[in-house]
């Protein structure tokens, strides 16, 4: 079961990239608007989080 997209933003967002890539790691830059963008003004998936995985 594929959670829905959600609303991730500051820490809730790092969380959850921490969740999601483990221990491949991920590269976040809050200055670089993307995934801020993708994920804390619109709703995103689990999927498009593993994106930003390394």
């Amino acid at each position: 079961v594929v959670p829905p997209a959600q609303h991730l933003c500051g820490s809730h967002l790092v969380d959850a990239l921490y969740f999601v890539c483990g221990e491949r790691g991920f590269f976040y830059n809050p200055n670089r608007r993307g995934i801020v963008e993708q994920c804390c003004h619109k709703p995103c998936s689990i999927h498009h989080l593993e994106g930003y995985c390394d």
